[in-house]
């Protein structure tokens, strides 16, 4: 076989085995995190603290795009409770971290820098009052909200905050019109 035969099977063994390491490392944990929060989580109210602008605009070519979000465990979309949750976004601005707690170093360094990351983490009790409040980055599907943007400061996640693995993702609006397309998680 010609070198550029060997070149063209190289070439097609990498892209199967890229397309093998994505499925193992992407897809298989995120499905085996919805079945886990399909049949464990619960639904909850989350107040969105920071967003990409786009989100709230119509028509952006995105369909996916991350918000910071703070949650409690109810699912509780009244005034006085996103209020609350809108307080603690605002204390959490300038959060000083307790530098022996990891989760509060990756806490105010997802706010410094406004990056992303994977996790679901308790705000401290100095910043909350010693009421249970958390903080995620969470994938905000554009096909989950009613107008295909973000029109309310809140969304609906389905969340499990007990034990070692924290998880939270987005879920559609319960008063969603009938035949809107969403997921359950």
């Amino acid at each position: 076989m010609p070198i550029w035969g060997w070149i063209c099977v190289g070439l097609v063994v990498l892209l199967v085995l890229a397309v093998a390491a994505f499925y193992l490392v992407v897809i298989l944990p995120y499905n085996r995190m919805k079945k886990r929060l399909d049949r464990d989580g619960q639904t909850v109210v989350g107040r969105v603290t920071l967003a990409n602008p786009s989100v709230y605009e119509p028509g952006s070519p995105l369909s996916f795009e991350f918000a910071f979000v703070v949650f409690t465990r109810e699912n509780d979309p009244s005034e006085q409770h996103l209020t609350f949750l809108t307080d603690i976004g605002r204390r959490l601005k300038g959060f000083v971290p307790d530098m022996s707690d990891p989760d509060q170093i990756k806490l105010a360094r997802a706010l410094e820098r406004q990056k992303t990351f994977d996790d679901v983490l308790r705000i401290p009790d100095r910043v909350t009052g010693g009421r249970e409040v958390f903080f995620t980055c969470i994938g905000i599907s554009r096909r989950l909200l009613p107008d295909g943007k973000l029109t309310r400061e809140y969304i609906h996640l389905r969340v499990l905050v007990d034990g070692p693995h924290r998880d939270a993702t987005m879920a559609a609006y319960p008063d969603a019109p009938e035949g809107f397309q969403c997921d359950r998680g």
